[in-house]
């Protein structure tokens, strides 16, 4: 498959405010640790599937290696976005048994693919409630899991293409340990306006190490070709 074209390279910059946060009161809740095993041996059983579609997870690149896509690396952090055509998501869901319905849907969005490294010493905090799409018009509502399940319950999708589904996207929220890296699909509504990605990572085991900004601008949902 072909990757989309970016019409204009974004401008990345990156920031550390340096400030101490409260704790979030969802991390004290019961069955944190649990969670997060469960994630991470989620993580091991779809990496062949992620992979296998060249779309999400790819292994820690080296300092010397090219990144993929528009890239920025701070405090720690190396992270890189990449934007794929309905054309292209289809036909990887298409593979795996996806219903047409299921695929029409989806075909009416923009997926926007995130890969977050941890390459310092202290941990991230990857909490998608800290990310934004931002456009002149406004912020963009991200479609989440639970927008998903609404539309699956409507067409019936079969369990286990949503179990499928649920594990090539980006975590609601993951703690990412000093060498871990995470990779996943965030979906927006379609939209022709070029837009910005704001992503803020809290780090440090208990959160009050600082914060890493990132931001992603000038980014445009990808688009299918003409047809010859």
């Amino acid at each position: 498959m072909e990757m989309a074209h970016y019409p204009a390279w974004p401008t990345v910059r990156a920031g550390d405010a340096g400030k101490a946060i409260a704790t979030p009161l969802w991390c004290v809740l019961n069955g944190l640790d649990g969670m997060r095993i469960l994630d991470r041996i989620l993580m091991l059983h779809r990496l062949p599937l992620l992979v296998a579609g060249l779309l999400w997870v790819v292994p820690g690149l080296s300092r010397a290696e090219t990144p993929p896509a528009p890239s920025v690396e701070d405090g720690g952090l190396y992270m890189f976005v990449r934007l794929h055509t309905p054309d292209q998501m289809a036909a990887f869901y298409e593979a795996r048994g996806f219903p047409r319905g299921a695929i029409e849907r989806l075909r009416r969005t923009c997926f926007v693919m995130a890969h977050v490294e941890n390459r310092g010493e202290k941990v991230i905090w990857l909490e998608l409630k800290n990310w934004h799409f931002l456009t002149a018009q406004g912020e963009i509502r991200r479609l989440d899991r639970k927008y998903w399940d609404s539309v699956w319950d409507d067409i019936g999708l079969p369990q286990a293409s949503r179990a499928t589904f649920g594990w090539t996207q980006l975590p609601d929220e993951r703690d990412l340990q000093p060498g871990e890296t995470v990779g996943g699909n965030l979906i927006l509504p379609a939209t022709d306006e070029p837009f910005t990605l704001q992503a803020d990572f809290l780090t440090g085991k208990d959160r009050r190490a600082g914060m890493v900004s990132v931001r992603f601008e000038n980014l445009r949902c990808a688009t299918d070709q003409p047809a010859p």
